[in-house]
């Protein structure tokens, strides 16, 4: 080979090197800065291309077919940064890249790794300092033209009404949709996303321990915009958020591409070995134990919540499995169905042992005079509870939230599951007393979430119920029903009625919506029902 030929050759493959952001010394090789864009092939359908200057995924191809989104980028941090400092690192003679992306401003490193003969981008974030704005997620802006089915209740393109914010948009039929409206609990979730013809994209959440909000949490997935297709982990909102951001590795999760079918779920303990600060199973503990009750047939769930992660497990024959448990200190919460009960208990993890815990906690016990809806945390069986996930309340296909009256004799099917101020407030409930107790009864209102300090107030005959009786509420800041959750701080409110304010027959009881705020419509003060309970006192 002539000397032109072999410099021609050489400065070829160090082009190469610099662009694929892959070296030739094998095994290992040291973290290089990004001078040009980052690419990867994983040779059996998915290529990816990252930015040298900010980080962005610019490009994600799918069989030789462009996924990204006109103006958009196929993946990136929040909305993206500005500038980072890009660098990556090869493994096993450039089968393998772990791309880093840092920003110095907001604290936070973006991690991309890929390996040969897989078509998944696998993702974790370190969030070493508090957001501004308060969010943390990865979002991946696809082609609407190619991935056409996604969830319905959040496909906005097309709906030109605003109802609210910027953010929930009805058509002309009345019909309601929002990015809120695709979300599952933490603690089913599977792998969500788009698909089309030959093609799919799809988030593998995987690892969601350093997220916030507990089990039954929720948040934004999959949003057609008519734009873009947008596919969101959350790792922190400020969306009816009951816990702080947790400070770490979030993660590892993952973006994988399919030919259209949903990916299984799958083991992503093997990033340990690439992805700086994660840690593997070894170097994790768990715990185990007993959960005993009266739960009425619901399901129960031990978690842990801390500093260092939250976790979960179900029982199962009175027993439970919490494993992955980074090392730290926990607070160990038993649910029923979405309700806290008993007491909660602190246990240590320390890596490679599992604690022991007995927990113990029952449903509160049923109404004796009348109730309405199960104490679970949810409003599950009153009206409109099986729609508020995927509409807006002024959706057209929504039940009508106000009637003239309502009768414990109809069941909470025809009674709604949120009261709002300036809509369905004050509400008639008329109920049946075959006698009168002598020392009165006891009227216990469980709610799961409240909305501008709305919390619930009563009258029946000459009794109005105190303010004491109706303290004021968590503010969490945000919207609740609106967004298609219930979940907040579940809270009971008791009051104690005097035997004078009833009679034998029919009672009607009138409940308020009360708060020092005021708003309009569905954005008034409001509350949520878990269940209401009646009892002599």
């Amino acid at each position: 080979m002539s000397r032109k030929s072999r410099k021609a050759l050489a400065a070829g493959l160090a082009s190469t090197a610099v662009l694929a952001g892959a070296g030739l010394l094998g095994i290992g090789q040291p973290w290089a800065n990004a001078a040009a864009n980052i690419s990867f092939d994983t040779g059996t359908g998915l290529a990816f291309t990252i930015n040298g200057d900010n980080g962005n995924m610019t490009s994600l191809k799918h069989n030789g077919t462009e996924m990204t989104a006109p103006g958009f980028a196929a993946g990136q941090f929040e909305s993206g940064f500005s500038s980072a400092t890009v660098t990556s690192k090869t493994f096993n003679n450039g089968s393998s890249i772990l791309v880093s992306v840092a920003s110095a401003s907001t604290g936070v490193t973006q991690y991309y790794f890929a390996r040969k003969n897989d078509n998944t981008v696998y993702l974790a974030t370190n969030v070493s300092k508090a957001l501004n704005p308060g969010e943390a997620r990865f979002i991946a802006r696809l082609k609407p033209s190619l991935l056409t089915t996604s969830p319905a209740a959040a496909k906005t393109g097309g709906f030109t009404t605003t109802v609210e914010g910027s953010d929930v948009f009805a058509n002309s039929a009345g019909r309601t949709a929002s990015k809120f409206y695709s979300s599952q609990r933490l603690i089913t979730q599977q792998p969500f996303g788009a698909s089309g013809t030959g093609h799919g994209a799809f988030i593998l959440p995987a690892y969601t321990d350093m997220t916030s909000g507990g089990p039954f949490f929720r948040d934004i997935e999959v949003n057609d915009t008519g734009a873009a297709v947008n596919i969101t982990h959350y790792m922190f909102s400020g969306h009816q958020q009951t816990e702080a951001l947790r400070l770490g590795l979030h993660g590892p999760y993952a973006l994988s591409l399919t030919d259209g079918s949903a990916p299984t779920a799958r083991s992503m303990d093997f990033l340990a070995q690439f992805i700086p600060g994660m840690l593997s199973n070894a170097q994790r503990g768990g715990v185990s134990g007993t959960a005993s009750g009266t739960w009425n047939g619901l399901k129960a769930t031990v978690a842990l919540a801390g500093p260092n992660g939250q976790y979960w497990g179900q029982v199962k024959s009175g027993q439970f499995v919490i494993g992955h448990v980074k090392p730290g200190t926990y607070t160990a919460t038993l649910y029923t169905g979405e309700l806290a009960v008993g007491a909660t208990r602190s246990i240590t993890v320390t890596a490679g042992s599992t604690g022991t815990l007995a927990m113990t906690g029952s449903v509160p016990a049923a109404g004796t005079l009348f109730q309405l809806g199960t104490f679970d945390g949810t409003p599950a069986g009153f009206l409109n509870a099986d729609r508020i996930e995927t509409m807006h309340p002024s959706d057209s296909r929504m039940s009508a939230w106000k009637a003239a009256g309502y009768s414990v004799a109809d069941g909470a099917a025809k009674f709604p599951m949120a009261a709002f101020k300036s809509v369905n407030s004050p509400a008639a409930l008329n109920f049946a007393l075959s006698s009168v107790p002598a020392n009165g009864v006891k009227l216990r209102i469980a709610t799961t979430s409240t909305f501008a300090g709305g919390r619930p107030a009563v009258a029946i005959g000459g009794y109005t119920s105190p303010a004491s009786a109706s303290p004021t509420p968590v503010n969490l800041n945000s919207r609740n029903v609106t967004r298609g959750t219930w979940r907040g701080i579940n809270t009971t409110y008791t009051y104690s009625i005097p035997a004078s304010a009833l009679k034998t027959g029919t009672n009607t009881l009138s409940i308020s919506v009360v708060s020092g705020s005021s708003g309009e419509t569905f954005l008034s003060p409001n509350f949520i029902f878990d269940a209401l309970a009646l009892d002599p006192a």
